[in-house]
């Protein structure tokens, strides 16, 4: 029997998450049974040693794997090193935050790694959104149907970068959807790399990827989903309702309110939101968190889950 720590505490729901995605290749779970069993609960510190030493363990196994043209080991062991680089930085704060965007950058080394071996392809692309530019993947689906493709726009959460959401992803690509990953304002390389905190009017990012996604020749136009998980349950119903090119919605874990439904419920997530927010205190935080509110669902008149 695998003990991931109690679901509960913010060790398990991290674990389980990470659980969740290893279905999907994105983790090896008798690898974080065998972690977990190192860790205290409560010991960041614990935490963040033994995931960082997976991590760079798995990470020389994908790089001996690739250069023995062992290619189907080395994209395991490469997506494996980006979740396992993940994990060892979730619970730094803040102040740590040179420290969290070496991880990432580690995390994102290993993930185009194994893309860049990878079947059907995974291309690394940017979107361009005024000043600013996301970066991010297209990935093309497993044996499309003949014509143009049906495509999702998938946002992750909080704290839910491209290079972690893509083992989400993959149910769908699996089915023959393509599927676009970008890291939008205050999440990823975004935040971590470039200060791109978070906004409210979160349809202008949602805008300039549906932009994107209808510039490419392959992509139906006319059958583009789009997908929220977490915290972007309240970015895609903005995005929906302004975009009449999305087709369809899915709201998974929808939140009207990031303050009501999300940094005062969630305490163990306020200071990943004061994050995406540019590094702000509690009081400011709960400020700006008042316009991250959902208004104008009237103004969505599409296919709903």
């Amino acid at each position: 029997m695998f003990d991931f720590f109690t679901p509960n505490h913010p060790f398990g729901g991290q674990t389980l998450r990470l659980v969740a995605q290893a279905q999907q290749g994105g983790g090896d779970v008798f690898d974080i049974a065998r972690t977990c069993a190192k860790i205290e609960p409560g010991d960041k510190t614990g935490w963040e040693r033994e995931w960082l030493q997976l991590a760079q363990t798995t990470e020389a196994k994908a790089k001996a794997a690739r250069d023995a043209e062992r290619r189907h080991t080395a994209i395991c062991y490469f997506f494996h090193a980006n979740q396992y680089y993940r994990m060892s930085d979730v619970f730094l704060t803040y102040a740590q935050n040179d420290t969290k965007a070496e991880r990432f950058r580690k995390a994102q080394e290993c993930f185009r790694a194994g893309a860049k071996l990878h079947e059907p392809k995974i291309e690394v692309i940017s979107v361009r959104c005024a000043s600013e530019e996301y970066d991010g993947y297209f990935c093309h689906p497993v044996n499309p149907k003949p014509g143009k493709w049906p495509t999702v726009l998938f946002l992750g959460g909080a704290d839910a970068y491209a290079e972690e959401i893509y083992f989400g992803a993959k149910p769908m690509i699996e089915r023959g959807w393509a599927v676009l990953l970008v890291d939008t304002p205050g999440r990823g390389s975004s935040i971590y790399l470039k200060g791109i905190k978070t906004r409210p009017d979160y349809e202008v990012p949602g805008q300039a990827c549906i932009d994107y996604l209808v510039s490419r020749p392959e992509v139906d136009p006319d059958r583009i989903a789009l997908v929220g998980i977490s915290m972007a349950a309240y970015y895609a119903p903005r995005v929906a309702a302004f975009d009449k090119r999305v087709k369809a919605l899915i709201d998974w874990s929808g939140c009207y309110s990031i303050l009501d439904d999300l940094y005062d419920f969630c305490h163990h997530l306020q200071p990943t939101v004061q994050r995406l927010l540019g590094g702000v205190s509690h009081d400011e935080a709960r400020h700006s968190c008042v316009t991250l509110r959902w208004r104008g669902s009237q103004r969505i008149s599409l296919a709903r889950l």
